[in-house]
């Protein structure tokens, strides 16, 4: 076993060598994330999509952010003897790292929503290319399957960093009955939910007119898993790596059990939320106005006449 490095017996990765390379991709993914957090906030316009898009970014900035910082510490972490920890704190990390991921593209696809519904309004007093609008649309219905697809390959690899997890902690010892069978039913389980979730959501959209915003149910749900989940991982960070090296050798159980069932728990609601909370498939035609059919001028917002 070497300790220095992070690696131990089990598994031939390093968490702490690794651990620069993840926290250089946080940070980098949460500048995007507030790049375009400062360009919702400058538009002149107040729109429910851009509302959406800004607070979805701020929870996947939230946990980017400190998902970086919790890479960092777990980089300072070269004590002795001390990989079964490190890889706790590094399980850790992983989950705020995935979560952070979705909720990128989640709000990616929002921002492209809010100029879609931008584009729409702008026909009904411009003309503009149906073609133009019919594309957005179409880039938004591939960005929404890009998102199902990094939901379903974040769940991927958490069970695998799981998987290796089990075997650095019980390495040298027998397993528990569930060490095993971890991986694949947590994979199948959350790849049921996300099947499900996403066979609801489109009912529920047919249900819906198009101009209906989304679930602030599930909205509020999402950013507050997200959020949570990335305060609650950041804190517990912190705390492991005060813990003495003699409390890791062996792990206790229970602190196994909790880590593993916080990881992939925990990150499931917060996925599930923004995948139900994502724009509405059917985006609005464009209005067609008989009055602009014959070149009059579109009428006034408020409701007043010119008295000519």
């Amino acid at each position: 076993m070497s300790a220095s490095d992070g690696t131990c017996a089990g598994t031939g990765w390093s968490a702490v060598e690794s651990a620069p390379a993840n926290s250089q991709l946080a940070g980098v993914l949460a500048g995007f994330v507030f790049a375009g957090i400062v360009m919702i906030i400058t538009e002149r316009r107040v729109r429910v999509t851009r509302i959406t898009a800004l607070r979805v970014l701020i929870s996947a900035f939230i946990a980017l952010a400190l998902d970086s910082y919790a890479f960092s510490l777990l980089n300072g972490d070269v004590a002795e003897h001390a990989c079964v920890r490190v890889w706790t704190e590094s399980l850790i990390a992983s989950g705020i790292l995935a979560v952070g991921a979705v909720a990128v593209m989640a709000g990616i696809s929002w921002l492209l929503n809010a100029y879609i519904e931008n584009q729409s309004d702008e026909a009904a007093v411009e003309p503009t290319s149906d073609q133009l609008i019919a594309g957005l649309a179409t880039l938004e219905r591939v960005l929404r399957r890009i998102v199902y697809g990094v939901t379903l390959m974040t769940v991927l690899l958490l069970s695998t960093v799981a998987n290796d997890y089990v075997n650095v902690v019980f390495a040298g010892r027998s397993k528990p009955w569930w060490g095993p069978s971890i991986s694949p039913l947590y994979v199948l389980l959350a790849s049921l939910g996300m099947m499900g979730i996403t066979w609801w959501r489109q009912r529920k959209a047919e249900e819906q007119n198009p101009t209906d915003g989304p679930s602030q149910n599930a909205l509020s749900t999402a950013f507050a898993a997200v959020t949570s989940y990335a305060l609650g991982g950041t804190a517990a960070i912190g705390t492991l790596t005060s813990t003495p090296i003699s409390f890791w050798n062996p792990a206790p159980n229970l602190l196994v059990i909790t880590t593993i069932s916080f990881v992939l728990i925990v990150p499931v609601p917060a996925m599930l939320a923004l995948i139900y909370a994502m724009p509405n498939p059917r985006v609005p035609a464009v209005p067609n106005d008989p009055a602009n059919q014959h070149g009059d001028d579109p009428p006034d917002t408020d409701g007043s006449s010119d008295p000519a």
